[in-house]
């Protein structure tokens, strides 16, 4: 369970961590977009947190020239506002649509402005003046119109950790979430996800002014959250690859709320040898995560026997216990997915957090994504994937998957309750949780 550690502030807010904009706001209709696949000739580069993410940003980033236009939910590393700031430095434009919903972000926000990003809200539950999505979840990154990073893991302290290295410096490494991202080369991919981040901000800055928030997030954060560090380091680490295509491949971009459910449940569907998943959680009691697991049962049904195997993010709250064996025992008796066997929790003594939402079907397809297996996040979020099939890179997110399932718990474990003193900080081993890595959307 995160701990609570009182700031050194005169305020006398109570030292409780504020709580996140309510997700659950009338939205506004929002009309579909087709979403037409791209045939990639270029470059794909796969990477993963807390390896290798850090490094291939940075490579990217500061070889933009001229744009980079950014779609995220959380930015709260410090160390990423130095490299856009070194961007700006070189001339080099900048966008961002923020989910802005704590005193951190927006200072954060009005910092970037301030250095001469253009900055706008995303039109989520957040957002004073336009609301179509229950959170503007996507991690999307646009650089010179050619190429997209899309990733599972946000710009905050654990899903990017300061790894300089790409693969990470084992005598000097960064732990952080596990997450996994990918950069495609494509001036028709950047087109299209250019698009879809340009009319999200649209549809804020058309919004009417006087539209109030129903629940401001707090003003400020008397307190932060921090845990034990994990003591180990994953037992191998992956820097990034680099594939190119002698044919082109074909990529599908997933969204939410636009068309995820309409691609996913049919790639599970397929399946005939093996779907391997890390989730930060699965609901398996909401309609459409129902959907996706009936349609692996569908699949398992039809082969006879596939290799499933889920890895899920760890509880951070006592008090979540009960409803996660709710959960396990859905997932046994209605689909056959057993603990152990089938079902594990991330290692938290290698890594903070299974921040990932990554699916590899048959050993070809793959799927790196924003999405969550919740309700909200696969019909009333905006969030951003792509789905592609390729031996070589599903491969590389295979050994991810398989280094983590080896040592990934077989037992569902209560979080620590105890709270730390203030004087234990002095001693070190802990680290810094971003409510945003470990919310529910």
């Amino acid at each position: 369970m995160p701990i609570v550690v009182p700031r050194l502030s005169m305020s006398k807010t109570p030292p409780i961590a504020a709580a996140m904009v309510a997700r659950n706001c009338e939205l506004r209709d929002y009309v579909k977009v087709s979403v037409p696949p791209v045939k990639v000739k270029q470059q794909v580069i796969a990477y993963c947190s807390p390896d290798s993410t850090y490094a291939v940003t940075k490579r990217l980033i500061d070889a933009a020239k001229k744009t980079i236009l950014i779609g995220i939910y959380d930015f709260s590393a410090n160390h990423m506002v130095e490299l856009i700031e070194a961007a700006l430095q070189r001339g080099v434009k900048v966008k961002l649509m923020l989910d802005i919903d704590s005193d951190k972000e927006r200072q954060l926000f009005a910092e970037l402005g301030e250095l001469g990003v253009e900055g706008v809200p995303a039109p989520s539950c957040a957002s004073k003046r336009a609301r179509f999505f229950a959170s503007s979840h996507e991690k999307v990154i646009v650089i010179d119109g050619e190429w997209c990073l899309v990733q599972s893991g946000n710009y905050s302290n654990n899903s990017i950790p300061l790894n300089v290295k790409d693969g990470g410096d084992p005598a000097s490494f960064r732990t952080g979430n596990r997450d996994t991202g990918l950069a495609i080369r494509s001036k028709p991919l950047a087109k299209f996800f250019t698009k879809i981040l340009e009319s999200d901000m649209a549809l804020e800055l058309a919004g009417p002014a006087a539209l109030a928030m129903a629940k401001e997030a707090a003003e400020a954060e008397a307190a932060f959250l921090v845990e034990m560090a994990p003591k180990k380091i994953p037992d191998k680490l992956f820097p990034s690859k680099s594939f190119k295509f002698k044919t082109p491949l074909k990529i599908e971009p997933v969204l939410s709320p636009d068309n995820y459910m309409d691609v996913v449940p049919g790639k599970l569907r397929a399946a005939r040898k093996s779907v391997l998943i890390q989730q930060q959680y699965v609901r398996s009691s909401q309609t459409n995560i129902i959907v996706l697991l009936d349609a692996i049962k569908a699949a398992l049904a039809e082969a006879g026997d596939i290799d499933i195997r889920i890895i899920l993010g760890k509880i951070f709250d006592r008090g979540d216990i009960p409803k996660e064996k709710e959960n396990l025992k859905r997932l046994e008796d209605n689909y056959g997915l057993k603990l152990g066997r089938n079902v594990r929790y991330i290692d938290t003594s290698r890594l903070v957090h299974c921040h990932n939402k990554m699916v590899l079907v048959d050993g070809k397809g793959v799927l790196v994504s924003s999405q969550n297996w919740s309700h909200s996040a696969v019909t009333k979020n905006r969030e951003a994937g792509v789905w592609l099939s390729n031996k070589s890179i599903c491969r590389y997110f295979t050994g991810i998957f398989e280094t983590d399932w080896k040592t990934a718990r077989q037992t569902l474990e209560a979080p620590s309750a105890a709270m730390m003193p203030k004087e234990a900080m002095k001693a070190g081993g802990f680290i810094r949780v971003e409510r945003a890595d470990y919310e529910e959307v």
